[in-house]
């Protein structure tokens, strides 16, 4: 086996003092900052019992401020009840779930005319129709249909 010496720059007591120096400065700083917890990044949510916002419905974003008209939904866990608001009108219906599969049934609302906003209740109600799974990531939901395509995707809106 043939050993090969290091430069004397390099295995001088300076390089080791300075070393040393650096690795303890490090510690020290690792010790009085410790790094914050995992669970503190993100709370956690689920999919039942949490208000979504609408953000995109398939490839296009939506504008769907917090209010009285934001398009919202929530899936109730004691009843199978689906509720929100979908763009004008009150929505309501059902919904089954068994893992990640998802479809709603009985889909209704209330009747109101909303200037500028029917066309959006509308293409709210086919995504939802179009659905059969779903998948959380973070506080967003994603509503995909049959080919696994996001149909509608929702923030958890967790002032509510």
């Amino acid at each position: 086996m043939k050993t090969r010496r290091l430069p004397g720059w390099i295995a001088g007591p300076t390089f080791a003092a300075v070393g040393l120096t650096t690795l303890t400065g490090l510690a020290a700083c690792s010790l009085v900052n410790p790094p914050p917890p995992v669970l503190a990044r993100a709370a956690s949510v689920t999919l039942l019992d949490t208000p979504w916002r609408l953000t995109r419905l398939g490839d296009r974003m939506i504008d769907n401020p917090a209010g009285e008209r934001a398009v919202m939904l929530t899936l109730a866990s004691s009843s199978n009840a689906v509720t929100g608001n979908s763009g004008c009108n009150r929505m309501f219906g059902h919904y089954a779930l068994e893992n990640d599969m998802l479809k709603f049934d009985g889909l209704g609302g209330t009747k109101m005319f909303c200037e500028g906003r029917m066309e959006l209740e509308q293409s709210v109600n086919n995504a939802l129709m179009a659905t059969i799974s779903w998948k959380i990531t973070d506080q967003v939901l994603e509503l995909r249909d049959e080919t696994n395509k996001a149909v509608a995707t929702f923030k958890a809106d967790l002032n509510r």
